[in-house]
This record gives structure tokens, C-alpha cells and sequence, in this order.
């Protein structure tokens, strides 16, 4: 199943036994969060039911952790899990969601500049290529919806950085403008990179679409999109 549900900012893809689903316009604060965003995505995604979220606090660098269980895990951007039936976590409103299958493990990645900068998705990669219980298949990875090169201007020293780890494609200069950079696109060279062989990006900039949360367009009022991917 590719693609958004009618009237719901969501895009829910399945293979095999892993779920992977991004999910926009969720609010933040007051009693919202994971849990409560994975119950909005299992109203429109049974399969999500039978899933606990777990999660990290997004620090923007590129430590990654395994999830013991359901809930909050600690300081870090790449979260692995290997149980069945816990959703790795994701929250956003601008960067990068990255989810990754490989093996019997998942993750989810916040890849902002920095984190991609970092080297936050080779953290990720590596630890879920460390993983013993991997059954031997490919890795794959789904990009979710970002704010896109359309709306993303930073100043030379970011686009250098991502840039530097990225390849020069990802970065568009203009003679008396700011840098445009396409952090989608970094994050899908340096996947490859990494021998992620199959990869999905979600064409949608959250700027441009008022369905998903973009920082750069509500400020404080943002909320967060998620994104889960658990195995069933």
C-alpha cells in the first residue's frame, strides 16, 4: 500500500512483515505525542493496533541507541528496534524522517542538517548492520515528507557541511542568494552510500503543503508529523 490516504496527510508502505507509515498534522503538546500519534495512525491503519511506539529525545546529532521496549529510550536521533510489535519513532517539522529495514531490525531516523552532517544515518546503518539476528536481506528506506529545496535557504557554512558528506547535487548556489539545499537528497546519496540499495522519498515539501507541520512556516505553533516502522 503506496501513497496518501484520501483526506489524511499519511503515507503507509508494507513489506513483508514491516510497516512503515508517516503521519502529518499531528498537534504537540498537552496530551498529544507518540502513543497518541500511533493510535490516530491505527485508526486508519489497523495493523498499527497491535504496535507500541518507542522513542528517543531528538538532541540533533548522530548518536543512535536500541530500544529496550516501548517508551522513551534517551538522548539520541537514530532509535533501532528489534522486538516485533514496538514502532521505532520518529518526530518532525522540517527534517528528514528516514526509516530503515534490515534484517529482523528497524529504525527510525531524525536527520536534520546537523544530523546529517554528523553522519547520523551511518550511526543508524551500523548499528542495525552490527545486529546478529539479521536474516541477510537488503536493507531498504523510506525518505518521508520534509521541507524541500524550494523553501530551504541556510547559509554557506551549513551547506558546506551537508554538503562535504552529501555530495555537491544537494546544494544549489545563485549569484547574491543564500544557498537552497535539498536535505532529502542528502539523505538519499548518503544511503546509498552506506549500501542502502533501495530507497523511497516522499516528494512533498511540509512548507508548501498545509497538511504536514513545517517549522519554518507556523514557528512556535508547529506541531510534529511522525513517523513509525515496526514488524508485525
Amino acid at each position: 500500500m503506496n501513497g496518501p490516504s484520501a483526506g489524511v496527510a499519511l503515507e503507509v508502505y508494507r513489506r513483508g512483515p514491516v510497516w512503515a507509515a508517516f503521519l502529518g498534522a499531528v498537534p504537540q503538546g498537552g496530551a498529544a505525542g507518540p502513543e497518541d500519534a500511533l493510535e490516530v495512525l491505527a485508526g486508519r491503519v489497523p495493523a498499527a493496533a497491535a504496535a507500541a511506539p518507542a522513542w528517543l529525545r531528538q538532541r540533533h546529532g548522530a548518536a543512535a541507541l536500541r530500544a529496550p521496549g516501548p517508551g522513551p529510550t534517551g538522548d539520541g536521533d537514530a532509535l533501532i528496534v528489534s522486538a516485533s510489535g514496538v514502532a521505532a519513532t520518529v518526530f518532525v517539522a522540517d527534517c528528514v524522517p528516514v526509516l530503515i529495514a534490515a534484517g529482523d531490525s528497524v529504525a527510525a531516523v531524525h536527520a536534520g542538517w546537523r544530523g546529517l552532517a554528523k553522519g547520523v544515518l551511518a550511526s543508524a546503518v551500523r548499528e542495525l548492520n552490527g545486529d546478529s539476528s539479521g536474516d541477510g536481506a537488503p536493507a531498504e528506506a523510506w525518505i518521508g515528507p520534509a521541507i524541500g529545496p524550494c523553501c530551504y535557504e541556510v547559509g554557506e557554512d551549513v551547506a558546506v557541511q551537508v554538503e562535504s558528506r552529501s555530495g555537491a547535487e544537494v546544494v544549489t548556489r545563485r549569484p547574491g542568494r543564500k544557498p537552497r539545499l535539498d536535505l532529502p537528497l542528502a539523505a538519499s546519496r548518503q544511503l546509498a552510500g552506506l549500501g542502502v540499495g533501495q530507497v523511497s522519498t516522499v516528494e512533498r515539501c511540509v512548507r508548501c503543503s498545509p497538511d504536514w507541520w513545517s517549522y519554518r512556516r507556523d514557528g512556535a505553533r508547529a506541531g510534529r508529523n511522525y513517523g513509525f516502522i515496526w514488524r508485525d
